[in-house]
């Protein structure tokens, strides 16, 4: 209908001086020279909307069109699926089972944002996590060590220790767990983790100190892993200046401090707690941070590192954040003070904006963004959480992470997929946000059984946990080994 315009254009300006003219009634008729040009344009419109032939050729060719583009989306992801596999095959045949010792060798401190080798290299590292209980050294339901059995406990980690090493997974550091089976005393059935500090014997965990933990952590670095040292437990929900659990956390961290194998090791480095979630400041506010909670939270944990500090121990120490290792606002406004300080978060699928399947239940109601954030949405909310609070002024170490697809759900504590650094999915964009923040280092919460049993020698397999592209096994021993070849 190329001239309509023309004919609208004309025809309105004759019809409004038609109506100035005609206006003292609104019963005038006011009359359209080119009115019947207009109806023949529409009786034509209509022929064409009416003509079944043209309207099913039409339609027919718009079929063609859209199968036509249908074919190509299909052949373009054919041609990823390719390219991606032969890029996987090509990484498996060069991954082979064959030790990557740490290249991180010597003492290590903290300089400004930084942690730095002795040459004043940044150095960020890269590890797992173990804990020392039967509940977490079962498979298939069975116990593969008895109650307080020590040299069945040492044997057990220490060999899944060794196959991980053997397997040629590169890494730096261990997460070890003093685990409250050893501490507790009394504990009743059913007690949780938050509870350990109510049931701890201090006889009991000098005993284990020295036969389960130490033991372990010599282990380790003698095959060139560095040790990042856990409190027994959790926190319990609410803590608070003074209280029971900060009693406990003083008396813990003393002993260790002044341990002959660990004090001033150069190898070993102290996580203070585990997921605080609430404090309670003494004008009975409570929360994760904000008003009166934020300078005496900093005090609790301060208080710890200066404890620490009087024994003259003078290790690496990581400092946790509120609302399970998420909140470190507090620390924004009244930072802890000394040398080699860091902070130690937490990071699953659905925190700090990330893509998930469903939240892990331990999030705060104000963070929780929703399950859609992909990679801008993640990077926000880890900058504003993280990145402009603490970690532009302190090293950040992620001591809990971990993914898995769907279809595996169960095998991990966060389930998502490791989807495409920039686009959708967790595991891609959570390595490409830490590359970015450049001062984090960061583990595989995966658990130790299931890494000592990966075969870098194998092909990717959608229906094998470990070997799944979109699952938290494969990418990460890739980017590990990508880590340490890069490594000077």
């Amino acid at each position: 209908m190329k001239h309509k315009f023309k004919y609208l254009t004309l025809g309105l300006i004759l019809s409004l001086g038609a109506g100035f003219a005609s206006c003292g009634s609104d019963d005038d008729e006011v009359v359209d020279p080119y009115a019947s040009i207009y109806d023949k344009d529409k009786d034509k419109d209509k022929e064409e909307e009416t003509d079944p032939e043209k309207q099913k050729a039409a339609e027919e060719a718009a079929a063609k069109e859209a199968e036509k583009k249908r074919q190509q989306e299909l052949e373009k992801e054919k041609k990823r699926k390719a390219d991606s596999t032969a890029e996987a095959d090509a990484d498996t045949l060069k991954l082979e089972s064959v030790v990557r010792r740490s290249k991180i060798v010597g003492e290590l401190h903290v300089e400004g944002r930084y942690l730095k080798d002795e040459q004043g290299n940044i150095v960020n590292l890269h590890g797992i996590a173990q804990t020392y209980s039967p509940w977490f050294n079962r498979v298939n339901d069975q116990y593969l060590w008895n109650n307080y059995d020590v040299e069945g406990c040492l044997k057990v980690n220490q060999s899944k220790l060794q196959k991980i090493y053997d397997h040629g997974w590169a890494i730096d550091f261990v997460r070890l767990h003093m685990d409250p089976h050893w501490t507790k005393v009394n504990a009743p059935w059913g007690s949780g983790e938050n509870e350990s500090h109510l049931y701890y014997s201090e006889e009991n965990f000098k005993k284990y100190l020295d036969e389960v933990f130490v033991p372990m952590a010599e282990f380790m670095q003698n095959l060139g892993m560095r040790v990042l040292m856990r409190p027994p437990g959790v926190c319990p929900e609410v803590i608070a200046l003074h209280d029971s659990y900060y009693d406990y956390m003083l008396n813990v961290w003393t002993i260790v401090a002044n341990h002959p194998k660990l004090k001033n090791n150069p190898m070993v480095m102290f996580e203070l707690a585990n997921e605080p979630v609430k404090f309670r400041a003494s004008d009975g506010r409570e929360g994760s941070s904000g008003g009166s909670i934020d300078k005496e939270l900093s005090q609790f944990f301060q208080d710890i590192v200066d404890a620490i500090r009087a024994e003259g121990c003078n290790n690496i120490l990581w400092v946790p954040g509120t609302s399970w290792q998420q909140d470190y606002h507090s620390y924004q406004k009244y930072p802890i003070e000394g040398d080699n300080i860091g902070y130690a978060v937490h990071c699953y699928p659905g925190w700090y904006g990330s893509d998930c399947y469903q939240q892990t239940g331990e999030i705060a109601p104000d963070m929780w963004r929703g399950s859609a954030g992909g990679y801008k949405g993640f990077k926000k909310d880890w900058d504003n959480s993280i990145t402009n609070v603490v970690a532009d002024k302190n090293p950040i170490i992620v001591t809990e992470m971990d993914w898995c697809s769907q279809k595996f759900k169960g095998r991990t504590w966060g389930s998502s997929i490791t989807g495409t650094a920039g686009g959708k999915g967790f595991g891609a964009n959570f390595k490409r946000i830490m590359d970015e923040t450049g001062n984090v280092s960061w583990l595989t919460f995966v658990w130790d059984h299931d890494l000592s049993n990966y075969d870098p020698t194998r092909k990717p397999s959608v229906n094998n946990f470990l070997y799944d592209p979109e699952s938290g096994v494969m990418p990460v021993y890739r980017w590990f080994y990508k880590y340490w070849e890069d490594a000077e």
